[in-house]
């Protein structure tokens, strides 16, 4: 299976090779095996590993194995990593980045990234993403929701748009505004 190419960089050559990135190097203290690496970028375990051997290669990350399990990391001490990290960050950082930042957000059920950077994702052509749209869903205390979206900004080199709604509005597809990002490309994040 060949990788669509990506559309939310230049600099990166396909959204697995992003998604991995992102994974990777917005956790740089944690390591990934090859299946969830595959999981995450929504690919084949095959796929990921041609794609974290290239990578390995280069010496972007490191690996390690423990018998059959092969272990993946983002190498902080290779002398590119701040300029890597910075490109994902702001590219496919955002599926990365705001999963950690909401995570503990007590009501949250669902998030959602939608708009323009999804459209991207899902190979809909178009300008680069100025800001971000993030669509929570449950019953959270929007103060926390937004201090801890903000946490990310800088990081992800864009505003964040933070819309609400509850379980059953969404459930329902209650109003327009739902409908509306409902028929159209959207992620929903990995919480924990």
């Amino acid at each position: 299976m060949k990788p669509k190419p990506g559309l939310l960089s230049p600099l990166i050559r396909s959204d697995v090779q992003g998604l991995i990135l992102a994974r990777l190097f917005m956790a740089a203290d944690t390591e990934f095996s090859i299946t969830e690496l595959a999981e995450y970028a929504f690919t084949s375990v095959p796929t990921a590993m041609r794609e974290v051997d290239r990578l390995v290669e280069a010496e972007y990350v490191t690996d390690k194995s423990f018998g059959r399990v092969r272990l993946i990391r983002a190498n902080v001490d290779h002398p590119l990593f701040e300029a890597i990290f910075q490109v994902v960050a702001h590219s496919y950082g955002p599926a990365a980045l705001l999963p950690r930042a909401l995570e503990g957000l007590f009501g949250l059920q669902h998030a959602y990234i939608y708009g323009e950077w999804a459209e991207r994702l899902a190979q809909k052509p178009g300008p680069t993403p100025r800001q971000l749209h993030l669509l929570l869903v449950g019953n959270m205390n929007r103060i926390d929701a937004s201090r801890a979206v903000a946490s990310v900004e800088g990081q992800l080199g864009r505003l964040v748009n933070l819309q609400f709604v509850s379980a059953e509005d969404w459930a329902t597809a209650s109003n327009d505004f739902i409908r509306s990002v409902r028929a159209n490309p959207i992620l929903e994040l990995q919480l924990d």
